[in-house]
């Protein structure tokens, strides 16, 4: 029996003599993957960190600078450009208008070749523009405030009564003869006239005509001379082939005018 317990002793401590150095080796295995692990993961995030963020910025950068400016010069050039062209045609509306109606008009300022002017080029000939149409609007406004007084007190001379006859026109493939028109003018008055194949309905044959009676007593129709009238001369008339307003038709007639005396 003692033999029997000592043996069990002896194999017990055997046994745990055998074991410790296994659990010591796990447990060292274990702790040396941990501390590998940690120690591979935390460079790894650093250097993506570092190497991403400064290059996403500076390219973003470069390419806003260099794709911005040449937009923002050439959109300013049209912005500029369509300004220019919009005080020209105004420019040369109140020109035209000054010419048939009192037979003068200032000088048109001289403007280069848009495409080869720069930046404050352009402002330069929007603003000698813009001051020749201010000068010609007042030019215009004192005018008609002369053709105002002649209807009320007309001299001789001053009105004309036209009648507006046989009158064609033809505009692409179309062609129509309008119905005639009378009407009274008073001198250095310009105005349109709508000739229609029917006067009784709105019709899609028509076309717009405009009559002067200038300051010099020349009858203009659609900016051409067609007859100075002689105030002293009772009645007249004259025969007309112009173009029309978008030089794509004419327009051939007859007007019968006549001076009238203030009534």
């Amino acid at each position: 029996m003692l033999i029997l317990r000592s043996g069990l002793l002896l194999a017990t401590l055997f046994i745990s003599a055998c074991s410790m150095p296994i659990f010591q080796d796990l447990s060292t295995s274990k702790t040396d993957s941990v501390d590998q692990n940690v120690s591979n993961n935390t460079p790894v995030e650093s250097t993506k960190s570092t190497d991403v963020a400064p290059t996403t910025s500076t390219n973003d950068n470069t390419s806003n600078e260099s794709t911005s400016n040449p937009l923002n010069n050439v959109s300013s050039i049209d912005s500029l450009t369509k300004q220019l062209r919009a005080q020209q045609a105004l420019a040369k509306a109140n020109y035209t208008e000054l010419t048939n109606r009192t037979g003068k008009a200032p000088q048109l300022p001289s403007i280069s070749n848009v495409n080869n002017l720069s930046s404050n080029q352009i402002n330069d000939a929007t603003q000698q523009l813009r001051s020749y149409v201010s000068k010609t609007n007042s030019t215009l406004a004192s005018l008609n405030a002369r053709v105002d007084d002649r209807q009320k007190v007309a001299l001789n001379g001053d009105l004309i009564r036209i009648f507006l006859s046989e009158t064609t026109i033809t505009h692409g493939n179309q062609t129509f003869k309008a119905q005639p028109l009378v009407g009274q003018w008073i001198r250095g008055e310009s105005r349109a006239i709508r000739l229609k194949d029917n006067i009784l309905f709105e019709d899609p044959k028509s076309e717009d005509l405009n009559i002067t009676f200038s300051e010099t007593y020349q009858l203009i129709v659609n900016n051409k001379v067609i007859a100075t009238i002689n105030p002293n001369r009772e009645k007249n008339d004259a025969d007309f082939t112009v173009a029309t307003h978008d030089n794509k038709g004419s327009i051939v007639g007859r007007l019968d005018f006549r001076v009238v005396d203030d009534e």
